[in-house]
């Protein structure tokens, strides 16, 4: 295949080399993926109102944000079972992402355990927490957060059950069962084939620290809906960040009324997000909410951050005027890691930088502050305050 350009050419490349049963896990949406498709749509319909002669120079792509400055508007988001795309997945991203001096989110649901995580030299740790009915469970994880050094703690509101996603279901579920089926997609993906034998089928590492990291053989059965907690609340929210001594974060926001709740309980951060579309699939865009969002919490009342969708510098850029303080990036990154691995990503996280460079050249600004709803057509500004 031609060298990769742009993020879409790494997903190629990753559906390629996985196995069907990964690469479905990875790009699945709920349902009839109609969220998933209009993650998309909302970004292709905003428009840029672009300036010439602006005397705009180099692109200053720094960005404030929880209370520190980074290089990039970006967050690399969790992503649950990192090793069923590359080997040791989860270290290999925090070490790209150390690269660009820019925040790794390790997850609950990650097949490295978060102490590995932050061995990692130069990363920045944040640790995505999802929420055990066993509630020693969740203190332990918190407590295990802090001890390795996590700076922020986000807990994700969204995921009261996991979403239909039927791609995966049709293929048994993860992790992965011992079927014919299965057996055939190994045989015909040698490439991935080699590092699961060679390391070991992908394991929950943060859910049970003691197991070994490269053990061979099928990953024990585990089910997401029968030890998660459906009855999540803001009451324990609060008793998380009682528990944490860091800034804490909620993620999985959809509504202005539940970001208006975050900003009364005092948080740190939220960030808008539909979950990739892999949860309700009848679910708002991120982008269709957060010029809303941003005037009602925004302004350095916390910090509004979006993910969902994003595939160009383009769209972090969009976002960014539509008033978000910085960009995650769920799937992105993650086809890069299983297009190459750790070069992978850090080729993925270079073609976005080099994306907004352009752009933001093209539209006629060179700092991230310039960018608000007057440079985007006025059928994108959305509400003003």
């Amino acid at each position: 295949m031609p060298k990769p350009v742009n993020v879409l050419d790494y997903r190629e490349r990753a559906r390629k080399r996985l196995a069907r049963i990964a690469f479905d896990y990875l790009e699945g949406g709920a349902e009839d993926e109609i969220a998933m498709r209009r993650n998309r749509e909302a970004l292709a319909k905003i428009e840029f109102h672009p300036r010439v002669l602006t005397g705009a120079g180099t692109a200053d792509l720094r960005r404030t944000f929880m209370g520190r400055q980074y290089p990039l508007p970006l967050v690399v988001g969790p992503v649950g079972f990192c090793s069923l795309f590359w080997p040791e997945g989860e270290t290999a991203v925090a070490r790209a992402t150390a690269k660009f001096g820019i925040p790794y989110v390790a997850g609950t649901l990650a097949t490295t355990a978060m102490e590995e995580v932050a061995r990692v030299e130069g990363v920045e740790r944040w640790f995505q927490l999802y929420a055990f009915e066993d509630e020693a469970r969740t203190a332990e994880l918190i407590a295990r957060a802090q001890e390795s050094g996590y700076t922020t703690l986000v807990l994700t509101a969204d995921s009261a059950v996991s979403g239909k996603r039927e791609a995966t279901m049709r293929h048994g579920g993860l992790p992965v069962p011992k079927t014919p089926a299965f057996v055939w997609d190994v045989l015909t993906h040698p490439g991935w084939t080699y590092g699961v034998l060679r390391y070991g089928a992908p394991r929950l590492r943060n859910l049970d620290p003691r197991s070994e990291p490269r053990k061979r053989g099928l990953a024990p059965p585990f089910s997401f809906d029968a030890v998660m907690k459906r009855s999540l609340s803001w009451e324990d929210a609060a008793r998380f960040r009682k528990q944490w001594k860091g800034a804490f974060v909620v993620k999985g926001i959809q509504s202005v009324e539940d970001a208006r709740n975050a900003a009364d309980a005092g948080i740190d951060g939220i960030v808008l997000s539909n979950h990739g579309g892999r949860q309700l699939d009848s679910s708002p865009s991120p982008m269709e909410i957060l010029p809303e969002v941003a005037e009602a919490v925004g302004g350095g009342k916390m910090a509004v951050m979006a993910d969902s969708g994003i595939r160009r510098g383009s769209d972090i850029l969009k976002a960014l005027a539509l008033g978000a303080d910085a960009v995650w990036l769920g799937r992105a990154p993650i086809y890069g890691l299983a297009a190459a691995g750790e070069k992978g990503v850090s080729a993925v996280l270079g073609i976005l930088r080099q994306e907004m460079e352009s752009t933001m050249a093209l539209i006629g600004v060179d700092r991230l502050c310039q960018l608000n709803r007057d440079v985007l057509r006025p059928r994108a500004r959305g509400r003003k305050p």
